[in-house]
């Protein structure tokens, strides 16, 4: 099966542009719920590199795992994040807190 890929601009980081966005992005797949079930868990990583600010475009930005986790509760499953970032870094919980 071939990969299957959706782009969509998007000007800000506004919550209410990006989850409209992520929305388009993933309607253009066929939706969500092509995906994802009802009753199912549901990972989202959001790819926490090191603790720096969403600013610094070196994370996924807090606006798009919103919005993922938006859509997630919609289709009936249930979000979970989690991740498990690449370098030895000790301070995990500076990760999340930025």
């Amino acid at each position: 099966m071939a990969s299957q890929v959706s782009i969509v601009r998007c000007a800000s980081y506004e919550q209410a542009a990006v989850t409209q966005a992520v929305r388009d992005a993933v309607e253009k797949l066929g939706g969500l719920r092509t995906f994802v079930k009802p009753g199912q868990n549901v990972l989202i990583k959001p790819n926490l590199l090191s603790a720096k600010p969403p600013e610094r475009a070196v994370t996924t930005h807090p606006t798009v795992v919103r919005a993922v986790i938006e859509l997630v509760r919609e289709a009936g499953a249930t979000p979970r994040v989690g991740d498990s970032p690449s370098t030895a870094y000790k301070g995990i919980q500076n990760l999340w807190d930025v």
